[in-house]
């Protein structure tokens, strides 16, 4: 059994912690975070083990089977175990009850557009195109898993790694490839030369979803910004502009509601292979 570990071995980790929570700090260090018993499960299932955790000292002598095969497992994988005090945990989490656990990885390694679109016979892609809530990205990257895709691409704003779309994917981002564009018209140039079919909503003008075919085809399909949407010239930009039916009074979807839905009728039309 591991001993608590002093305030000269905790401090150094608090402060990396903090630091990955910026957008900025974790393209500097390398590093993004993941907070409680779930998630670290999740990450090690995926085969990615976090070279540090942080955990409260209630957390560490608990008697919860749970937890302790997850300390375990967490040793067993390489994992360096840092134990600090309850409050000092509880400062990071701010009473979220995820499980006082806070765990630093290492980004993974860029993967390029082209490889992921080289290793599947009908790519579907889930584009975030400046989608500007975190969770927002998380929930995303989560419908995509479930939906099939074979990898999530964030652009601009959007961001994979922000703690909060972290834990929203509930660890998906661990079985996706994930990419990042800076710049929308790069992305659309990129899928043009690819020949990769893109798929936009607009609230208007577009086909409607019901009276939609999708063509087996490598597919990207893009959910734009929470309050405006996909901006005008991406929006000419697509091979398939749909208007999803809503209820009269109603502006539109949510983001994450839409892209389910588009999702959904493209795999329905495709013959989604269930596991």
């Amino acid at each position: 059994m591991m001993a608590p570990s002093t305030e000269q071995a905790w401090k150094p980790l608090v402060a990396q912690l903090e630091r990955v929570t910026t957008r900025r700090g974790r393209q500097q260090t390398g590093f993004f975070s993941i907070e409680g018993i779930r998630l670290h499960e999740r990450a090690l299932r995926a085969g990615n083990a976090p070279t540090q955790v942080l955990l409260s000292a209630s957390l560490f002598t608990t008697t919860s089977e749970r937890v302790q095969q997850l300390l375990a497992a967490l040793q067993a994988a390489g994992s360096d175990l840092i134990v600090a005090p309850d409050d000092v945990v509880a400062a990071l989490t701010k009473g979220r009850q995820l499980g006082a656990m806070l765990g630093l990885l290492p980004l993974p390694t860029s993967i390029s557009l082209a490889q992921v679109v080289a290793a599947v016979d009908v790519p579907l892609l889930l584009v975030a195109a400046d989608v500007v809530d975190p969770g927002n990205v998380g929930a995303l990257m989560r419908t995509g898993h479930a939906s099939g895709i074979t990898a999530f691409i964030a652009v601009g704003v959007s961001d994979s790694y922000h703690p909060r779309a972290v834990q929203t994917s509930r660890g998906s981002l661990f079985k996706l490839p994930l990419l990042q564009y800076d710049n929308l018209d790069v992305l659309c140039q990129d899928l043009q030369a690819l020949k990769i079919g893109m798929v936009g909503t607009a609230v208007t003008g577009g086909t409607l979803l019901p009276q939609t075919t999708f063509t087996r085809r490598g597919t990207a399909v893009f959910m734009g910004n929470e309050y405006w949407g996909l901006q005008p010239d991406v929006i000419a930009s697509l091979d398939t502009r749909i208007t999803i039916p809503m209820a009269a009074g109603v502006d539109s979807y949510a983001v994450n509601a839409a892209a389910a839905i588009v999702l959904y009728e493209i795999q329905r039309q495709w013959g989604l292979n269930q596991a």
